[in-house]
């Protein structure tokens, strides 16, 4: 239950800074990408310090991402809510493969540098 009242604080949080009075603009999708790196919007998953890049922590800032797209645009074409939905999707899955091409090149570093020893 806390889960689930956290996320929905972090999604009022994130929803009271977006203008409202902008709308019809399509996300840009490597600028999506790395806000999800930086950590933007805060999530509940960003409580665990082993979760702040995790999965986990980027379908929680996609799902909040995509809800608030959608409300600042809800007066625009089916056709437009979804090609922007359909960045936000390719944006979570280029953070998760750049997630995990990381945590691999960093276990090849500690493997690598524990051998040295």
């Amino acid at each position: 239950m806390k889960d689930k009242e956290d996320f929905i604080k972090a999604y009022h949080d994130f929803r009271n800074a977006v203008d409202f009075s902008k709308s019809g603009i399509l996300p840009d999708l490597e600028n999506l990408v790395w806000y999800m790196l930086m950590g933007v919007p805060r999530v509940p998953a960003d409580e665990d310090p082993e979760a702040f890049t995790s999965s986990e922590a980027i379908e929680q800032r996609i799902n909040i991402l995509k809800v608030t797209f959608v409300e600042v645009n809800r007066n625009q074409t089916d056709d437009f809510l979804n090609q922007g939905l359909g960045i936000y999707d390719q944006a979570g899955k280029k953070a998760k493969v750049l997630v995990k091409e990381e945590s691999e090149t960093s276990q090849v570093k500690d493997v690598y540098e524990k051998s040295e020893v």
